[in-house]
């Protein structure tokens, strides 16, 4: 795995949770599959699962919750989320 492919999973899981699950919380298998889904076929999910563990160490502008209830799954497990911004 390159930091590019790090990079740019990063970049498509802020924007699912910007947009699609804005104010929701979405566990990593979730994000996986959701991502996969989406993505290029040329992406392979083994590279997609190893890139989300470093998106869950360093989540940077998301926010990682250890115990949170899934938007997706509705199970109970450690979550990504993007705070929803306040109106102006």
């Amino acid at each position: 795995m390159t930091y590019a492919t790090e990079d740019f999973v990063r970049r498509a899981v802020a924007s699912l949770l910007r947009r699609e699950y804005a104010g929701k919380f979405v566990c990593a298998p979730c994000l996986v599959t959701l991502l996969h889904e989406r993505m290029h076929r040329g992406w392979r999910k083994s590279e997609i699962e190893r890139a989300m563990a470093k998106v869950f160490q360093s989540p940077d502008a998301l926010t990682c919750m250890p115990t949170m209830i899934c938007a997706v799954c509705t199970k109970t497990k450690p979550c990504l989320g993007s705070p929803r911004r306040s109106p102006l």
